[in-house]
């Protein structure tokens, strides 16, 4: 039997300490995944993924789902026509991650490599991955046309503190 109060507070903390871990370690597992799952359906044009993966602010904001499923198919038929075509992608640990009011917000860093005519293209960038209803439901939100000036006007609540990473030039690697 444990009496003494300092061995007692120790055993506790370490207790809490590692379900806090855990927890966050769950957390990290599932932005992973929501992360790859959107990818997946981007390279499998997987339009209805897709959607279940878009913030729902940005569906409502553009107009509703039928609008971004038909804006998702243009792109993709436009990209196609160009001979662009996402190949892979490579998922990175969150950068960030914060609690805010009822969501979790992270920033994933990914490279993404698109076989274009004459070469490829690799692209490092990064998206933000939002956990919501107690991180049951994910969404994955790109942040191409994002910085710290807009981002509000794509994810309202959005923790100040957390910075969107600098855009770097993609770099084309001509086939040889």
């Amino acid at each position: 039997m444990i009496t003494n109060f300092k061995t007692q507070f120790l055993l506790v903390s370490m207790l809490l300490y590692g379900f806090q871990s855990f927890s966050q370690t769950d957390i990290e597992v599932y932005i992973q995944e929501a992360a790859q799952a959107y990818f997946n359906a981007k390279m499998c044009d997987d339009y209805e993924t897709i959607l279940g993966y878009t913030y729902p602010d940005v569906i409502e904001k553009a107009g509703g789902p039928e609008n971004v499923k038909t804006a998702l198919i243009q792109i993709q038929e436009t990209q196609r026509r160009k001979g662009f075509a996402l190949q892979q992608y490579k998922l990175n640990p969150p950068l960030q991650q914060s609690k805010v009011g009822e969501e979790t917000h992270a920033i994933v860093p990914i490279t993404t490599i698109a076989r274009v005519p004459g070469g490829r293209v690799i692209t490092d960038t990064h998206i933000i991955v939002v956990g919501t209803e107690e991180n049951k439901r994910w969404y994955i939100i790109e942040t191409t046309s994002l910085d710290d000036n807009n981002i509000n006007k794509v994810l309202a609540n959005w923790d100040e503190t957390m910075l969107i990473p600098y855009k770097k030039a993609p770099v084309y690697k001509e086939d040889k």
